[in-house]
């Protein structure tokens, strides 16, 4: 009996390999096409059809999206998304970034005590965070309005859920503060992750501690602080249960949100159809947005 060539015998080894390989991925691929794939597909066939979720669909084209650019609530919560997402960058992101530095390279004691009340409104159940927040932004006994005329600040005491001019700043300010945990355990590891010789070089050199986040700190938490800055902003698109428990959109929609609209349009209205454009374009920005993203990434951080 002869002994096949070391070259073949290595690639049925690796062909072998791949197979197998690919009998474990069978599962995966299997659960990703059942919830992922075949919505997805069914959300784009659904969104150029009138149907009301009872009723056999009828045929609509491209109706549901004209429909969209003369719907001046979607307008108004697709502005109100992107302004989300803009302070979201910038609040959430930056108080994650100043707590993950200030627990890892600040001289304080209790360090892990800190993280975890830090992280603590990150695990709360949205609606126990809904409660919370309504509570405190009660115009009447709310914490926030009787602290300010505790500080003799009472003319600044507000109906702030209540006012179209705050409503959405004030939901933003509370899923901030439930939001800001996930960006600051992140950066935490990825902070913890650079070698402290780079940090000894820096001092040597002569960089006090603005410097060495300039030159050491943010270069190589890079592509983390990318990572978190997409995922909070593909977030601040489907922000939706604090808007849903706290203010259902209101008052006369100055806090309608894209995923609240979908929701109206397909349950009270009963319009499956046009939600599932509404969906499409959510979708759609979501991959945009991903996109933008991931190729604004350097070299560097693909590795």
């Amino acid at each position: 009996m002869t002994t096949p060539p070391s070259g073949r015998r290595d690639a049925a080894v690796l062909r072998l390999d791949r197979g197998i390989a690919l009998l474990f991925l069978v599962p995966a691929l299997v659960a990703y096409s059942g919830f992922v794939v075949w919505p997805t597909i069914q959300l784009v066939i659904y969104s150029g059809q009138e149907w009301n979720g009872v009723l056999p669909p009828e045929p609509a084209g491209l109706d549901n999206f004209v429909r969209l650019t003369t719907d001046t609530v979607f307008h108004r919560a697709l502005t109100h998304n992107v302004l989300w997402m803009t302070a979201a960058l910038v609040v959430p992101v930056g108080i994650g970034l100043l707590l993950a530095l200030l627990v890892t390279r600040a001289p304080i004691h209790g360090r892990s005590f800190f993280r975890l009340v830090l992280f603590l409104p990150q695990v709360l159940n949205p609606v126990a965070v809904a409660i919370l927040w309504g509570w405190m932004y009660d115009p009447a006994s709310g914490a926030i309005n009787r602290l300010l005329g505790s500080v003799g600040l009472g003319g600044l005491a507000h109906p702030w859920l209540g006012d179209p001019a705050t409503t959405l700043p004030a939901l933003f300010v509370a899923w901030s503060w439930l939001h800001y945990g996930f960006v600051m355990i992140i950066l935490i590891a990825a902070i913890e992750g650079i070698d402290e010789q780079y940090f000894d070089m820096a001092r040597i050199d002569g960089a006090g501690r603005v410097a060495q986040l300039r030159v050491v700190v943010l270069p190589f938490i890079r592509g983390p602080l990318g990572v978190v800055a997409l995922i909070t902003a593909i977030a601040s698109f489907q922000v939706f249960d604090l808007v849903y428990l706290l203010t259902g959109g209101g008052p006369a929609r100055s806090s309608i949100v894209l995923p609240l609209h979908m929701l109206d349009h397909a349950f009270t209205f009963r319009n499956v159809g046009y939600a599932s454009a509404i969906a499409v374009v959510m979708t759609a920005g979501v991959l945009l947005l991903s996109v933008v993203f991931l190729r604004g990434r350097g070299p560097s951080d693909a590795r």
